[in-house]
């Protein structure tokens, strides 16, 4: 008799015991924790700060755990058609997390049917951006064409669209992972690409020669401005020395007649004459007399002044 009642009484702590854990809600501060009574939501724990630590409910209700944090849903890779009807192989990756721990619950019901539904919205969005572009603008290098980060927020746009309101998700970014073409239109999009290099090359050369010509031409003008510039300065420099030396010509040919002619007639000399010339000369010639008779003699000087004394009786300069 003592061992029945024993035993009923652990049994009795044991149940109270039990009874205690299930009623102990314990709240992580990276979950929500959805209470349900019968399938009814009659509280929601970790959706204010704070909220984390231990809660209490009925031990006949259930405590449903659903993680807050950011997650990664990776798409596989599908195929999907241009707009110019090529085929394309794109993988897309989303980044959400649950802002509305009830509606996720009662929309979804858990974390894979949302991901599901949500990889779902991710092809549909792949296939209608993709589907309105030619596979030219999509295979563009140039930088004003349609570019892949375009396409990645049209795709989240359009992800995020019903995603709340449906699932109690938020699409916080959709990016894509693998971008690339079957082996039938690879041939095709390589052409594209080639013809475009070749074009923007094309390009880049026609100004550069373009610079060029503008370069050159603006340079010639230049030289030829600073060539003017300098020939009419040697002109003028040259006129100024020439009638420098026509003045001190005349001057010396004013103060001794006869001696600047001989200085003249000596230049002539070493002007024509070297090692191998040959002179036919006439006795009138003034060169022949220098060389015959050698040069003149000074005229006679009156003692009384310095000026020499000409035979027509008139001083010399």
């Amino acid at each position: 008799m003592k061992t029945r009642k024993t035993a009923a009484g652990l049994l009795a702590i044991l149940a109270a015991l039990g009874g205690i854990y299930r009623a102990i809600v314990v709240v992580d501060e990276t979950e929500y924790v959805v209470v349900t009574n019968f399938g009814k939501i009659v509280a929601v724990h970790g959706a204010h700060e704070g909220d984390a630590g231990l809660h209490w409910k009925a031990p006949w209700q259930e405590a449903h755990l659903i993680d807050k944090r950011v997650r990664v849903l990776d798409g596989p890779p599908r195929e999907v058609i241009t707009g110019d009807k090529r085929n394309l192989e794109a993988a897309a990756y989303l980044i959400y997390r649950v802002a509305d721990p009830v509606r996720f619950l009662t929309g979804a019901g858990g974390r894979e049917a949302a991901e599901a539904r949500l990889q779902e919205r991710l092809a549909a969005a792949l296939s209608d951006v993709i589907g309105r572009h030619d596979l030219a603008a999509l295979a563009s290098t140039e930088k004003n064409r349609f570019a892949l980060d375009e396409i990645s927020r049209e795709v989240a746009r359009m992800a995020a669209s019903a995603s709340r309101d449906e699932l109690g998700v938020e699409i916080l970014d959709a990016r894509l992972r693998r971008y690339n073409h079957p082996l039938e239109v690879r041939p095709a999009v390589f052409e594209l690409i080639r013809g475009e290099r070749r074009q923007v090359a094309a390009r880049l050369r026609a100004e550069g020669e373009a610079q060029y010509t503008t370069i050159t031409s603006q340079a010639d003008r230049t030289r030829a401005e600073i060539l003017s510039s300098a020939e009419a300065e040697a002109e003028r420099t040259r006129g100024k020395a020439e009638a420098e030396a026509a003045r001190i010509l005349g001057k010396a040919h004013e103060q001794d007649p006869r001696f600047y002619e001989f200085l003249r007639t000596l230049e002539s000399y070493r002007a024509i004459l070297d090692g191998r010339t040959t002179l036919v000369l006439s006795a009138s010639s003034p060169l022949f007399k220098l060389l015959v008779e050698g040069p003149p003699h000074p005229p006679a000087q009156d003692p009384g002044s310095e000026r020499p004394i000409v035979k027509n009786g008139a001083s010399a300069p």
